[in-house]
């Protein structure tokens, strides 16, 4: 017996053909990828010849570019519909827009929304089905959902407001009992991320398969972790993973993995093709507005610091007179090639738009801040990585030992001019509720957003050019 799983994950709201990074023996080459045109033409087309074919959405489904956020995840029904997805587990950007939202987007897909570890706090009840089973030819695969389990830790407060989560362990082990008598192979659809999703594995039995989501790894070959395959397919629409299984005697005998590029040569679904195009044409103002340039490729591929975020942080620290400009360090986010920037891009770089604040904060607590979000990126604990890169900046210089222990990974920080002093106050800028969640009672808003601060710096500078020099570095 042989049966398929496919998989996205991530797809943050890249609905057409993009530019994405990859990175070859000479350096990094760009391809034009992408689009659920794509991917539901090739969902399709395997589904109709092949047998037992089983496709899913690993999360981060409705937030990431401007259709999405303008329409809080509304304008993205009419095309899910179409897709031929079995089931869906929500992402932490998933719950942008509050638990009502998203229970009402859900119940429009047509498909299960699945999720072990979050509990609605008024009725105390799981808000989604924990697991459901899906039977093809007389084997029952067995699906469990996991949900990012840290929305009201790390994301803005009103993502999680109602809800509770957790990181799932009890729970998955509770629907792996459940499927015992009922399942032939158990798979998890996890939106926690890979390092996290190899200690759930090691923690729990009986887990065949997990397609995990969240930390946009591109997985080329299953990692194999206490008996179980666990693979993740990028992000941005960019790829397909899909999951050839063989099954024989209640045990699986035989699988294979292919991260497949959705390559522009793909034909693409007519239906789910003009719904795009319909869509964006809703934005042709933005689409078409030129707000500036980049000399540099605009990315967010790498761990440390990144030219999108550079832009970003660098218009923070022309827009007002501070010390040190930051910016949280998200994945999301498509490439975008050097040559003209129009506004669009600007909501595909930061579809939150945030409102600018500035902050006063001693040394002492920026040390402190910096040394925890080390922390979150490289923990020894996976349950204690709590998702993103290291913090953007600039107007800060800092080098780092990430395998240092907790606390003590900081090497050297300098800023405004100088070594950090620990009982100097300084003056920082950020946006949104995301960074610096601690000091929300001592931000200064200021009435301009980050779209706003962009655009202005642009205008100013001409064009974009990231600095050559290095500002964090690990050591």
């Amino acid at each position: 017996m042989r049966f398929t799983l496919l998989q996205q994950n991530d797809t943050h709201g890249c609905l057409e053909l993009h530019n994405e990074l990859f990175w070859e023996t000479d350096g990094p080459v760009f391809k034009k990828v992408g689009g659920l045109a794509r991917i539901r033409q090739y969902v399709k087309t395997l589904k109709n010849n092949t047998d037992n074919v089983l496709y899913f959405d690993g999360g981060d489904l409705f937030h990431g570019t401007l259709p999405l956020v303008d329409s809080q995840g509304n304008a993205l029904i009419p095309i899910l519909q179409k897709m031929d997805l079995d089931g869906f587990v929500p992402g932490n950007w998933d719950y942008a827009y509050g638990k009502q939202q998203l229970r009402q987007l859900t119940e429009k897909l047509g498909f299960p929304t699945l999720a072990c570890n979050v509990v609605d706090n008024e009725s105390q009840r799981n808000f989604f089905e924990p697991y459901m089973i899906k039977e093809l030819n007389g084997i029952k695969i067995g699906i469990i959902g996991l949900t990012y389990p840290y929305v009201d830790i790390t994301m803005p407060p009103d993502f999680s407001d109602g809800l509770s989560f957790t990181k799932g362990v009890e729970e998955v082990r509770e629907s792996v009992e459940a499927l015992d008598e009922q399942a032939d192979v158990v798979v998890l659809l996890s939106h926690m991320g890979l390092p996290l999703d190899a200690k759930l594995v090691s923690l729990v039995d009986g887990i065949d398969i997990v397609l995990s989501g969240h930390s946009h790894d591109r997985v080329q070959k299953p990692i194999v972790q206490n008996d179980t395959y666990i693979v993740q397919a990028g992000s941005s629409s960019s790829f397909i993973g899909r999951l050839d299984v063989e099954f024989e005697n209640d045990a699986i005998t035989n699988l294979q993995y292919e991260l497949i590029e959705v390559e522009e040569q793909l034909e693409e679904d007519k239906e789910v093709k003009e719904l795009v195009n319909e869509l964006l044409a809703s934005y042709e103002r933005e689409r078409d507005t030129v707000v500036g340039e980049t000399q540099t490729l605009l990315h967010r591929m790498t761990l440390e610091e990144a030219p999108m975020d550079k832009l970003i942080t660098d218009s923070y620290l022309s827009s007002f007179h501070s010390d040190a400009a930051f910016s949280h360090g998200w994945r999301y986010g498509h490439p975008i090639a050097p040559g003209p920037i129009t506004l669009y891009d600007l909501y595909t770089i930061i579809p939150t738009n945030p409102e600018i604040f500035t902050l006063e904060i001693t040394g002492e607590e920026l040390w402190s801040v910096l040394e925890h979000n080390l922390e979150q990126v490289y923990s020894s604990d996976p349950f204690e990585q709590k998702g993103g890169y290291v913090l953007r900046s600039s107007g800060l210089k800092m080098t780092y030992k990430p395998y240092n222990p907790k606390g003590s990974r900081i090497q050297t920080l300098q800023i405004a001019g100088g070594h950090l002093q620990p009982k100097k106050t300084y003056r920082i800028s950020g946006a949104g509720k995301q960074s610096f969640k601690k000091y929300e009672n001592k931000k200064q808003y200021q009435g301009v957003h980050a779209i706003d601060a962009i655009q202005t710096f642009l205008r100013k500078t001409g064009s974009f050019k990231m600095k050559s020099g290095i500002d964090v570095l690990s050591v």
